[in-house]
């Protein structure tokens, strides 16, 4: 049986395939577990650039809304969310989202983590949680790194979902290209990021985390740290 997501790896390179296109690539408990797996392995295997595309016309649509599980709580599944969440900011590698058609709620959240967010001229991004009548407490938890107070408020109070060119704008996506040219930008992206050294990207991904709690006048000095160490 296929797995609606899955880990494949290439040396130093990875993917995670969101493949569950007939549901606009929703996302089910099976798909998270799915996702955690895959995420999982990407860690276990030292993987150094990880990208995450889906199959189909959409990225992901977000959470199946309609699933009621059985035999897990609500608070069971919502911490899969978490899970899923610190595995993909915490990787050590770049990750790289690329995304076309509709990246919405869980989706959109994904895409915004990547550390880089390819995205297609047509596609739309929204947190739609509101839309199906609760509060997306646990985006908010990590929204503002990405954007600003005001516009946080106004895609989780409203649920509207942007195009990309306004997405990027507001700090959600990284680059925008034509659709016709999504895969080939992206795949010279990640030969672009093969081509440094492993441990720079990292250096560069968790200084660029780090030195936001450090104060103006100790950056200098933290950064002569960084590379004398």
């Amino acid at each position: 049986m296929t797995q609606p997501i899955r880990f494949e790896a290439d040396g130093r390179y990875g993917q995670v395939l969101l493949d569950r296109p007939e549901t606009g690539n929703t996302i089910n408990v099976e798909a998270m577990r799915s996702f955690i797996e895959s995420l999982t392995a990407a860690h276990d295997a030292g993987i150094d650039v990880l990208k995450i595309r889906s199959t189909g016309s959409d990225f992901s649509l977000g959470r199946d809304q309609t699933e009621k599980p059985s035999g897990l709580s609500k608070r069971d599944n919502l911490s899969l969310i978490l899970e899923a969440n610190a595995l993909l900011t915490d990787f050590s590698g770049v990750t790289v989202a690329e995304v076309r058609g509709r990246a919405l709620g869980f989706g959109c959240g994904v895409a915004t983590q990547c550390d880089i967010t390819m995205a297609s001229d047509d596609s739309l991004f929204g947190f739609t949680e509101v839309l199906h009548g609760f509060a997306p407490a646990i985006v908010m938890t990590y929204l503002e790194t990405y954007v600003s107070r005001k516009v946080a408020v106004d895609l989780l109070m409203t649920g509207r979902s942007v195009p990309a060119r306004e997405a990027q704008e507001m700090g959600l996506v990284t680059r925008v290209v034509p659709a016709v040219e999504l895969g080939t930008t992206t795949e010279s992206l990640v030969q672009t990021l093969l081509a440094a050294p492993a441990s720079v990207l990292q250096q560069c991904k968790f200084f660029l985390r780090e030195i936001g709690d450090v104060s103006a006048g100790e950056r200098g000095m933290r950064a002569l740290d960084a590379l004398t160490e």
